[in-house]
């Protein structure tokens, strides 16, 4: 068993097993984050920088809102899951033949754009979506051997992003647009303690963090660039800037009996009591985009892109608990700055089309970093669609098919003293509605 844990109960140890599921929070960020905000988009493999022709442009690059002429409205939404995934251990711990499952759960994360031209040139835009809105929780989470460093953790976020656009030339738009982020998290874990009088070990607690959704907020803003020096090529970009959100939530400590009444006693006497208040950030990375979509005809594009994300925001990241003096931690995480290369195609038949795309998306995460929290990984993703298209209206599905290369933790050094290879597949399921007028 971890080191930390071969000890009698104390309370330094029942803090620092709260900090430790507060500094959990910076694992919340490739593995979690959602860029399918538009079916279409989803369907040509998220190269849609260098296209943006609806009104999800807000999202991939809002400059392409200066190439709008009519007032747009776009409501769609994502469903995602793993498909499979899990673990299998390693010595010391949890050991040669430990495995586990991670629970294949649903989430549904939304997006609605409005796109309005106030002038020929001058154009508005509101989108509300997603970006982050994942978890990732163990099947079986009171028995399963990641309990002690993760039973279940869950981010939500939603953004509000007003913007507008403005066309300089017929063949260049340029824009920018402010982001409110709010922000939610929700993480669990069991504690485990030694008996001084069996020396044995036993789950004496469970610790649940949450925060509120709308209480916790940060902005950030955003500017894209759309130009069409000729009929076959648009070439676009757009930088979304680091959102800081500070969290404020609170820490419950719920006890679970060993049977053994002078233990229990003990630890009842030693386990905080009520909610105790926490404090934290997670500094969300900035992002570049760059694309380009080659117009074949009419009837059929490619989009090609690159993506830069500054995930070296997180090095470090910063707890305290506001009501115990001396608890405060800094945690390193040394993340790294990263690149995603994405292709995608669009064939149209008339008001029908179909879509294919496929992407590499390297991770962030060191190794010493990964464990049941977040293994995340280099992946790649396959990704097809559909869309039936008119003037007035148009309706698209897309799919995303996300299998992440098996990660292998098996030396240490480990953050959490957990050995173990990690594999995972996802799927991303994405629906969407546009009405002109």
């Amino acid at each position: 068993m971890r080191q930390r844990h071969r000890r009698p109960v104390s309370p330094l140890v029942l803090f620092l097993a709260a900090i430790g599921i507060l500094v959990s929070v910076r694992a919340y960020s490739s593995g979690f984050q959602v860029m399918s905000q538009g079916a279409r988009a989803t369907g040509m493999g998220l190269a849609f920088a260098g296209v943006a022709d609806d009104p999800t442009a807000i999202f991939y690059n809002p400059a392409g809102m200066g190439f709008q002429d009519h007032f747009g409205v776009y409501l769609g939404g994502n469903l995602l899951t793993r498909t499979d995934g899990g673990l299998v251990g390693a010595n010391p711990f949890p050991g040669v033949g430990a495995v586990e499952s991670i629970d294949k759960q649903w989430f549904f994360t939304p997006n609605l754009y409005v796109v309005a031209p106030l002038t020929t040139e001058l154009s508005f835009g509101l989108g509300v979506f997603s970006p982050y809105g994942l978890g990732l929780r163990w099947a079986n989470p009171n028995e399963s051997v990641t309990r002690f460093v993760s039973q279940n953790a869950v981010i939500q976020t939603l953004d509000l992003n007003p913007v507008f656009s403005y066309k300089l030339f017929p063949q260049l738009a340029i824009a920018a647009g402010a982001d409110l982020r709010f922000s939610k998290v929700q993480l669990e874990r069991d504690i485990a303690g030694q008996n001084p009088f069996t020396q044995s070990f036993a789950d004496i607690a469970h610790v649940k963090l949450n925060s509120d959704l709308i209480d916790n907020t940060g902005w950030g803003w955003n500017v894209g660039l759309m130009a069409k020096p000729f009929e076959a090529l648009s070439i676009g970009a757009t930088y979304r800037s680091h959102i800081k959100v500070d969290y404020d939530g609170t820490a419950v400590f719920i006890q679970r009996f060993t049977g053994d009444q002078t233990f229990d006693a003990l630890v009842a006497a030693q386990l905080p009591q009520g909610e105790h208040p926490v404090t934290t950030s997670i500094d969300f990375p900035a992002s570049i985009n760059i694309g380009a979509g080659i117009h074949l005809g009419p009837e059929f594009i490619i989009s090609l892109e690159a993506d830069w994300t500054e995930w070296s925001k997180f090095s470090s990241l910063n707890v305290a608990f506001t009501d115990l003096v001396g608890r405060d931690i800094n945690r390193n995480t040394l993340w790294t700055d990263t690149w995603a290369y994405r292709v995608g195609l669009e064939k149209k038949f008339g008001s029908f089309a179909i879509r294919a795309g496929y992407y590499y998306d390297n991770t962030p995460q060191p190794t010493f970093d990964v464990g049941p929290l977040l293994s995340d990984n280099d992946r790649n993703v396959y990704s097809a669609g559909l869309g039936w298209d008119t003037e007035r209206w148009g309706f698209d599905i897309g799919a995303l098919l996300i299998k992440f290369r098996d990660r292998d933790v098996t030396q240490p050094p480990q953050t959490d003293n957990f050995f173990a290879t990690y594999s995972e597949t996802g799927l991303v399921l994405s629906a969407g509605f546009r009405l002109n007028f």
